[in-house]
């Protein structure tokens, strides 16, 4: 296609209202369109660029047996009550039929598929089992001013894994923490991008978020030189100021955004659904 074709009109002027650096600079380049705060329209410049990181993901993905699907993003309060997040996940967007808040727009899927994998688990013959998404996330983000960094709606690749134990669960863990390591290479953020430890509130002591450098992030991480990992400024204080791999202290602190997270949530959402499956000895074990 010509150039001249394309749908696309570039801006001398940053848009008007747009504080964020990165919007900014999307908007007047013609590969996004801003309809309301946290809102934004990929137009074709931005939406081949996205496609393509979105294929690095995917190969990566299904490099380490995950299988795509794709989830509903209307989700009933039942589901929700059920793991009692209905009135505990504090940017959910309600909304309903016949003027009754019954549903939300889906900010994440673990309410959606759990229940299906446990019509699929039956036996431990039947696990592990990996799957994967990209779907639009709905998020009453109260700080929408971020650009593309903190969207209310925004894309996002989401994966669940179900295990027969915890030592089979670790060893996946580390399998797909080095393969969204490869995603950040291949999309030449490598450099700039650490693992970092964060909390693992109710499930484990640490979650890990992968964290990039950049001036416009919002959050403060603290990198050790030695390790080249670093820790997120929640829990620094926890940790002494101290790397938790080596145990240095001259961590140097930089504002980063977060781009990925990992995270262990062993039962929590298994139990609320009765996911079990039978082991070698014929006995129920929550999945």
């Amino acid at each position: 296609m010509k150039q001249s074709q394309l749908f696309y009109k570039t801006q001398k002027n940053n848009p008007r209202g747009e504080v964020s650096r990165n919007a900014q600079l999307l908007i007047r380049a013609g590969y996004v369109d801003k309809l309301m705060a946290g809102v934004y329209s990929l137009l074709p410049l931005g939406w081949r660029v996205f496609k393509k990181i979105e294929q690095i993901i995917r190969e990566e993905m299904n490099a380490i047996g995950g299988q795509e699907l794709f989830l509903p993003s209307l989700q009933p309060q039942e589901v929700w009550q059920k793991t009692d997040r209905w009135n505990k996940f504090d940017a959910l967007i309600y909304l309903g039929f016949d003027e009754e808040k019954n549903m939300v727009l889906g900010p994440t899927h673990e309410e959606i598929i759990t229940p299906i994998a446990q019509k699929i688990i039956g036996s431990y013959k039947d696990l592990p089992y990996y799957v994967y998404q990209f779907q639009n996330k709905f998020r009453n983000e109260k700080r929408a001013k971020s650009g593309l960094l903190r969207g209310r709606e925004f894309i996002m690749k989401d994966l669940y894994s179900f295990h027969p134990n915890e030592e089979d669960l670790g060893e996946y863990y580390e399998e797909v923490k080095k393969a969204y390591q490869r995603i950040f290479e291949r999309c030449g953020i490598g450099e700039k991008t650490f693992l970092t430890y964060a909390g693992g509130g109710a499930f484990a002591k640490y979650s890990h978020e992968f964290q990039t450098l950049t001036s416009a992030g919002e959050d403060l991480i603290y990198i050790c030189p030695q390790c080249q990992i670093a820790v997120n400024e929640e829990i620094i204080e926890e940790q002494s100021h101290q790397c938790p791999e080596c145990g240095g202290r001259k961590l140097k602190k930089e504002k980063a955004v977060e781009v990925g997270n990992i995270f262990k949530l062993k039962t929590r959402f298994s139990q609320p659904f009765g996911l079990k499956f039978l082991d070698k000895n014929g006995q129920p074990q929550d999945v």
